[in-house]
């Protein structure tokens, strides 16, 4: 019986770990709008440096995450949803990749920006 108990009290604390967790994403456009992408459409990612293709920056991309201290980010936690938004704003890729992490009280914060390119053809 004390087993199906901790197991009860281990599933209520990973419950609580993952209830406190918020994750808000959103895109602007830098002129011209594009039309959007199949949302899980494939976007290059150039975390550092450019494509060698030609291109043009069309949107701002920004993806904030929080939790708990007891769980940390990194950039593939918010990788799904910049890839989500790219798509969204019509973008084949992701570059100029910014990455800020700060902690206030209990709450870890992972904030991420970037721009969406469209490639010339």
């Amino acid at each position: 019986m004390q087993k199906g108990i901790r197991s009860i009290v281990i599933l209520l604390v990973v419950i609580f770990i993952i209830s406190c967790a918020t994750t808000q994403s959103r895109y602007s456009m830098l002129g011209q709008s594009y039309p959007p992408r199949a949302e899980d459409c494939k976007i290059d990612i150039f975390k550092t440096g450019s494509p060698e293709k030609k291109f043009i920056k069309i949107s701002c991309l920004d993806v904030h995450l929080e939790k708990t201290h007891f769980i940390g980010y990194s950039f593939g936690d918010a990788l799904p949803e910049l890839k989500k938004q790219a798509c969204k704003s019509g973008a084949d890729a992701i570059t100029d990749v910014q990455e800020r992490s700060s902690m206030v009280g209990d709450t870890k914060i992972y904030h991420v920006t970037a721009t969406g390119i469209k490639y010339l053809e």
